[in-house]
């Protein structure tokens, strides 16, 4: 395993670079996802999912979704936008905004169940809170996206 992540991070991947290529992107996801393997000190909270981790899951995933449709927006406009996340660069392709979203999305959802259940809730409501800042300054630039969702969760509590 080692190997394989010297292979990966050995490669080159031009941060400032404002085209990303995908295979840039996939060496990010590939060294994210190796990341988390190899800290074995965690994997004990593997289990400890509940209905409030579902919940903040949740949250994150709104906020990722509506900064999701508004650098999607940023990628259609190039002359109008530019981006800030310097994995992405400044005019990214959408495909490349697509597969880092995606990526973002199994990435944090996969930390947040191998953490223990504090570091858990701490993981989760600091991107919450970050992804919240970043929707909020794309909405003060001009990409207010008024964005609804629509969905039903049920929960069952065995008693």
């Amino acid at each position: 395993m080692a190997y394989i992540l010297k292979y990966y991070i050995s490669k080159d991947i031009n941060w400032g670079d404002s085209n990303m290529s995908i295979s840039g992107l996939k060496k990010i996801i590939v060294i994210s996802i190796l990341a988390v393997m190899i800290v074995p000190s965690i994997s004990f909270a593997f289990g400890s999912w509940n209905q409030e981790t579902t919940a903040r899951e949740l949250c994150f995933l709104y906020t990722l979704s509506k900064d999701w449709q508004q650098t999607l927006d940023i990628a259609r406009n190039p002359s109008q936008y530019s981006e800030e996340n310097p994995i992405l660069g400044s005019h990214p392709d959408k495909n490349d905004v697509n597969i880092y979203f995606a990526s973002c999305a199994a990435t944090h959802a996969l930390v947040a169940y191998i953490l223990p259940p504090d570091y858990s809730k701490l993981w989760q409501l600091t991107w919450i809170g970050i992804q919240s800042n970043v929707t909020h300054n794309n909405d003060k630039n001009g990409l207010d996206q008024n964005m609804e969702i629509d969905y039903h969760v049920k929960f069952s509590i065995p008693f």
